[in-house]
C-alpha cells in the first residue's frame, strides 16, 4: 500500500491543478466575434415555437446576431438585460448583459443589433454575454 501513495498523491495534485485552471478559464466574448446565425427576432421565436428540439440543436450555445425594437429594459445590481419584441404578447427575445452600464442610451423602442449565446427558452428566448 505504501508504494502506491506517491502516485495517488501525484494524481490529487495533478487533478486538482486542471479544476483549478479549468474553473478559471476565461470564456469567450462575443464583443468583436463572428455571429454563428444571424436571425430576426420574429424567426427565431418561430423556429422555437414550432419545433423546440430542432431549434437546440441549430442555435443553442452558437453566438446568435439579432435585430429588434426593444421593449424593455432591467439594469440589475451586477448586470442588465433587455427584451426584443419578437411579435408575441407572452414572449420575447432577452438579452442579459454582464455589465450594469452596457445599455447606457438605449431605450425601449429603439432597434438595436445584439450579439449573444443561445441558452434557449424559458418562456423567453435568452441570449447570454450579451454586447451591442
Amino acid at each position: 500500500m505504501k508504494k502506491f501513495l506517491p502516485y495517488v498523491l501525484v494524481l490529487i495534485v495533478v487533478s486538482g491543478a486542471v479544476g483549478y485552471f479549468m474553473y478559471n478559464k476565461p470564456h469567450n466574448e462575443t464583443k468583436g466575434a463572428t455571429s454563428d446565425v444571424i436571425i430576426s427576432p420574429a424567426d427565431l421565436l418561430k423556429a422555437y415555437e414550432t419545433d423546440e428540439a430542432a431549434a437546440d440543436l441549430a442555435y443553442l450555445d452558437k453566438i446568435l446576431e439579432v435585430e429588434g425594437i426593444v421593449k424593455s429594459i432591467y439594469v440589475l445590481d451586477q448586470g442588465s438585460s433587455l427584451s426584443l419584441d419578437a411579435g408575441s404578447e407572452m414572449s420575447a427575445i432577452t438579452c442579459e448583459f454582464e455589465a450594469a452600464d452596457a445599455l447606457a442610451g438605449v431605450k425601449p423602442g429603439d432597434k438595436v443589433k445584439i450579439k449573444g449565446f443561445c441558452t434557449g427558452k424559458l418562456m423567453d428566448i435568452v441570449l447570454v454575454r450579451c454586447s451591442l
